[in-house]
């Protein structure tokens, strides 16, 4: 039986913005099999390198598949651009970036080839598929080869989304072209108070749960102040409080809010010494929320 390649390329460098950091261990690959495929992400350095970090310009997503026909190649095409979603949003929350979270990758060009020889898909590749520009900067945490193989199995956990959200946050806070001090504080005290919420819904206990949602539902506005949700609501229905094992963040807790409701209804301007401040309470306030459960990335 013939096999099926699929080729997508997505280039960093002067069309995207600086090119990513990662670890030195992703040069040789990342090999994954998913749905029957095999799956090999590989990135390419043409000038920065250094002894434990790598400067791609481009990353390749291969996929080898039995070319079984039409189906098996869109399956293919929908796999690639979902593993290229998965890899970037890796960098994505690992080092501050552009473009909104879930915004799909760019791919610049996609071959495919039936036992090794150039062929046609078909039909075209980039039908349902929306292109956007992204900027990596390169700072912060590396990501290396366990957590693009993390990400490509989606093997992360329930909140990654907002991991994606503190990452806008990131970028939001530092001076670039595109920083936005009240959006990333924004940003960040939205993370910390979803955050907190789904800890409590998914980890009161059952006896608890419809107690719990008169008090913090899951439909409607918390009638308590948020600030409630650190410390006498999470010793309620978790036996914990910021507010008691984290007293310095259970201090920002109370600024960041009122910053945050400061700039809403008064206007007030929120300073990038703000937003860095708000961003990293976040960070370490999801790392308390999950009381040392796996981490999806090195905050």
């Amino acid at each position: 039986m013939l096999l099926g390649e699929l080729r997508g390329t997505i280039e960093f460098g002067h069309t995207l913005g600086t090119v990513p950091q990662l670890a030195d261990d992703v040069r040789d690959g990342i090999r994954a099999r998913l749905d029957h495929i095999d799956v090999v992400v590989s990135f390419e350095a043409e000038h920065f390198q250094t002894e434990d970090a790598c400067f791609p310009s481009t990353c390749t997503i291969g996929l080898t598949f039995d070319d079984a026909g039409i189906e098996s190649r869109r399956g293919a095409v929908a796999l690639l651009i979902k593993v290229g979603q998965r890899v970037l949003d890796m960098i994505r929350v690992t080092q501050p970036v552009t473009g909104f979270p879930g915004a799909l990758p760019e791919f610049k060009r996609v071959d495919f080839r039936v036992g090794g020889v150039p062929a046609e898909l078909g039909f075209s590749w980039n039908d349902d598929y929306r292109r956007v520009a992204m900027i990596v900067r390169s700072r912060d945490t590396r990501p290396n080869a366990e957590h693009f193989l993390r990400a490509i199995h989606d093997d992360l956990n329930e909140d990654w989304d907002l991991d994606i959200l503190i990452g806008q946050a990131r970028h939001y806070a530092q001076n670039n072209w595109d920083s936005n001090p009240a959006l990333a504080l924004f940003l960040a005290a939205l993370v910390a108070e979803t955050k907190m919420k789904r800890v409590l819904w998914r980890d009161a206990p059952a006896e608890l749960q419809d107690e719990l949602l008169e008090v913090v539902p899951q439909d409607k506005q918390l009638q308590k102040q948020v600030q409630s949700l650190f410390s006498s609501l999470a010793m309620c229905f978790l036996g914990r409080s910021l507010k008691k094992e984290r007293p310095g963040l259970w201090k920002d807790a109370d600024w960041i809010f009122k910053r945050r409701n400061a700039f809403a209804h008064k206007g007030e301007l929120v300073t990038r010494d703000d937003a860095n401040r708000a961003v990293t309470w976040a960070r370490n306030v999801a790392l308390w929320a999950d009381n040392d459960a796996r981490q999806n990335y090195p905050h």
